[in-house]
């Protein structure tokens, strides 16, 4: 794959300044946000301590509505103690910084573009009769999603990538034959090889008179990338948007919420979703951290509809204006085995998380196994309660992480999580030969989650995130005999090995894990 990509390597490119001068602006500006309220909070308890106390009593207020509030217990918990070590700072805190800005223009327009949606989405009704025939014990995963307002779909084929670079090979041979259109949604964007190849098939597409969308997350890519990226793609022909920029809305830290979807659609026939980003360590180019061990899934067929309509909401809500959702519904008819659900999930909808309630549900529903490879294991109490109570139950239940992360906070938070769940006999394996980045979830050889969510609790409540349920379709043999392979080559964890970690590392893993809903 390297050689693929090699010949645009020598290609002489703009020196580009990333984003880094934009990031230095929201940091300082939300450290000017803390020292504002800490001085308002000292000059009232030093002064005005009748308005402090009547502060106080409103801080209590408000944390008798969080609790009886519909939210996630971690969530709650976690304010909960920042007000005890902070008190009336921590109120502040929570009121700009802890809710989802419901009423927000952003969310609001979110909304309004998904509702929208919903008048081009329709469940076959046949389908959906098959597929209950077909699948009695799935019933309750696909009539789940089908009533949070994802269809499901069959005449589709589906095609497994192990590798980033066998993905993107595929993928690029395809834009290659694109007539129509082709849309790219992506957390990270950044330059490199594959990105050069990528584009130089961009311009040639737009020369043919092909529509060509790109929408990327500003976060993800804004060290990635300079400034003027976006407006010189756009003088080029190819329409390109930064979601959500995060010099916006800094003061409801609706920085926060990301657009962490993985989504390429060629002319609405074509679809590809997984983990993998547009980067060099994607495909093993480079990669500070080892092998890059990746996956991602082509669509082909009636369900790529389920992920043009992702995108489109997604864009849409970004321009404030309305697609023309006929113009790239699919026309090409495809026979294929099983049934293809793509769904997806934001922040705007808590505390309704399709994602992790689709992930809690398979968990509860596998009869013999569960395989799960994931680069981030933050689990809240009742995720985790399902996964012990499975194993407890016979279940296999197997889980694959990175031995080396690539932030450490974040690692030490996966690897808290290891004790209760050695302790109720699920296995779990580390990644030695790099990093594992791959968002998988298998179970009894009849249905399996591929997409671009981690288990963790950004994908699940704050991130735009999409996925695939897949049910009774080949490619899941595929992917159970890759992740086979992947724990060939992996470090298991024993418990009584784990236990005699280091005091300190126990110590860091334990408080971080208190405040992991906030990372």
């Amino acid at each position: 794959m390297s050689s693929m990509f090699g010949s645009t390597g020598n290609t002489k490119r703009k020196k580009r300044t990333p984003g880094t001068v934009r990031v230095v602006m929201v940091i300082l500006a939300l450290l000017a946000q803390l020292l504002l309220l800490a001085y308002i909070v000292d000059l009232l308890k030093n002064n005005t301590i009748y308005l402090y106390f009547s502060l106080e009593l409103a801080g209590a207020i408000l944390v008798i509505a969080i609790v009886t509030k519909k939210r996630n217990s971690a969530y709650v918990i976690t304010w909960l103690i920042v007000m005890m070590i902070m008190p009336v700072l921590g109120y502040l805190l929570f009121l700009i910084w802890g809710t989802p800005g419901l009423t927000h223009w952003k969310s609001k327009r979110i909304n309004e573009s998904i509702s929208y949606s919903q008048t081009f989405v329709h469940q076959d009704y046949d389908v959906y009769s098959e597929f209950l025939n077909q699948h009695t014990s799935r019933k309750k995963l696909g009539t789940y999603l089908y009533n949070e307002g994802f269809p499901i779909y069959k005449h589709t084929q589906c095609s497994y990538y192990s590798l980033g670079e066998l993905k993107f090979a595929k993928m690029i041979a395809d834009m290659e034959q694109a007539q129509k259109f082709i849309f790219l949604e992506y957390y990270i964007v950044a330059e490199g090889e594959l990105w050069d190849r990528i584009h130089q098939v961009l311009l040639q597409k737009v020369q043919q008179g092909v529509e060509v969308r790109i929408l990327l997350d500003d976060l993800g890519s804004i060290t990635k990338l300079s400034d003027s990226f976006a407006k010189e793609l756009r003088s080029e022909g190819i329409q390109t948007i930064r979601f959500n920029p995060v010099h916006q809305n800094i003061f409801r830290l609706l920085i926060n919420y990301r657009n962490h979807q993985k989504i390429t659609i060629i002319d609405g026939n074509i679809g590809y979703t997984g983990g993998t980003n547009i980067g060099d360590e994607y495909v093993n180019i480079t990669s500070e951290l080892g092998h890059w061990r990746d996956s991602g899934i082509r669509l082909e067929g009636d369900a790529v509809w389920g992920l043009t309509v992702t995108f489109l909401q997604m864009w849409d809500s970004e321009t404030n204006l309305r697609s023309d959702y006929l113009r790239y519904m699919p026309t090409s008819k495809v026979e294929g085995s099983g049934f293809f659900q793509p769904f997806a999930d934001g922040p705007f909808n808590n505390p309704i998380n399709p994602a992790e309630d689709i992930y809690r549900n398979l968990v509860a529903s596998a009869q013999e196994y569960v395989y799960i490879t994931t680069p981030y294991l933050v689990l809240d109490n009742s995720l985790k309660d399902i996964l012990c109570l499975a194993a407890k139950s016979g279940i296999d239940v197997r889980i694959v992480t990175p031995k080396k992360g690539d932030h450490w906070y974040v690692h030490m938070v996966t690897q808290s999580n290891y004790h209760d769940l050695l302790a109720a006999g699920i296995k779990i394996y580390e990644y030695t030969p790099g990093f594992i980045h791959a968002k998988i979830i298998i179970s009894d050889d009849d249905n399996g989650i591929m997409g671009s969510i981690n288990m963790d609790y950004r994908s699940f409540y704050f991130h735009f995130e999409n996925g695939v349920w897949i049910c009774g379709a080949p490619v899941l043999q595929d992917i159970k005999t890759d992740i086979a392979d992947i724990i060939s080559v992996s470090e298991e964890i024993i418990l009584d090995e784990w236990i005699k970690r280091a005091l300190y590392k126990k110590i860091i893993q334990d408080i971080l894990r208190i405040f992991a809903p906030l990372f």
